[in-house]
């Protein structure tokens, strides 16, 4: 009978000792949840791909949801994204930041253009075109919660959500301003809403707080400075601030003119509102 010679059933056992302790690894930071952090547009990396380029922001699970994930994608001029459909359990959140984009949900096309939103449900198709000349460029945002108690998960289909930026009322503030786009539940989740604050210059938003929902900050223009747990962060344009539920945190405008950002919160199924 054939006998292995023993370095080379070393080197196996060896080799089976190391593979099993990378997915041991690559398991415990899959399982990491994602706390409260900044991403600075300018530091972010482009991916090529068949319509433009891809900058990956954020991905991972966090105290709400199951899998978090947000990235920015390019589409060059005429260039169309292939179609897909939204994973059962998510919901998909798309802010167009620059460009314009013609977007198919189901059978349903719009035009949006720069600041506009869209908000689609588990099981819907969608593409994503880019008609004019110049890049488009949007965000895309994934979220799927943990799954609470059967009777708490919504299980009726979701009309999609579209808002185009010309038409959200602005209301004036001392501060600046705000503009309110959303605030419903979704295929997914017992709520989200979302605002836009202007701030003018040199002015906070308000006085550090916490809550116990996550919430996601997305530069619009300008530079916002925000402090989470005592630390200050500046960030510009397309920058991404997320925070987790009960740290403390402030913002304010800390450049020249004003600044505007989106305020996106949420809560789930196994969460209370705040």
């Amino acid at each position: 009978m054939y006998k292995m010679k023993p370095k080379l059933c070393y080197r196996r056992k060896i080799s089976l000792f190391t593979s099993l302790f990378i997915i041991m690894i690559l398991s415990a930071s899959a399982g990491k949840l994602i706390t409260s952090g900044v991403y600075d547009w300018n530091r972010l990396q482009n991916v090529k791909n068949h319509t433009g380029w891809v900058r990956n922001i954020l991905k991972g699970p966090t105290q709400s949801l199951k899998m978090f994930d947000i990235k920015a994608v390019t589409i060059d001029a005429g260039k169309k994204t292939q179609t897909y459909f939204v994973e059962k359990g998510c919901d998909e959140l798309i802010i167009i930041k620059e460009g314009s984009a013609e977007i198919t949900i189901n059978t349903e096309s719009k035009l949006l253009n720069e600041g506009s939103i869209a908000v689609a449900s588990q099981g819907d198709r969608i593409s994503m075109k880019n008609p004019k000349n110049g890049n488009l460029i949007y965000y895309s945002f994934r979220f799927k919660p943990k799954q609470g108690k059967p009777a708490q998960i919504t299980s009726g289909r979701f009309k999609p959500f579209y808002e185009e930026w010309d038409t959200i009322t602005f209301k004036p503030s001392a501060n600046g301003g705000r503009r309110n786009i959303i605030n419903q539940a979704t295929s997914a989740m017992k709520q989200l809403e979302i605002h836009v604050t202007t701030l003018n210059e040199g002015v906070s938003s308000h006085a550090p707080h916490a809550h116990p929902d996550e919430e996601l900050i997305l530069v619009r223009f300008g530079i916002v400075e925000m402090t989470i747990k005592g630390t200050p962060y500046r960030l510009g344009p397309g920058s991404v601030i997320f925070l987790t539920g009960n740290d403390l945190h402030g913002g304010s405008n800390a450049g020249e003119g004003k600044c505007e950002y989106y305020a996106i919160r949420w809560v789930t199924t196994t969460e209370k509102a705040n």
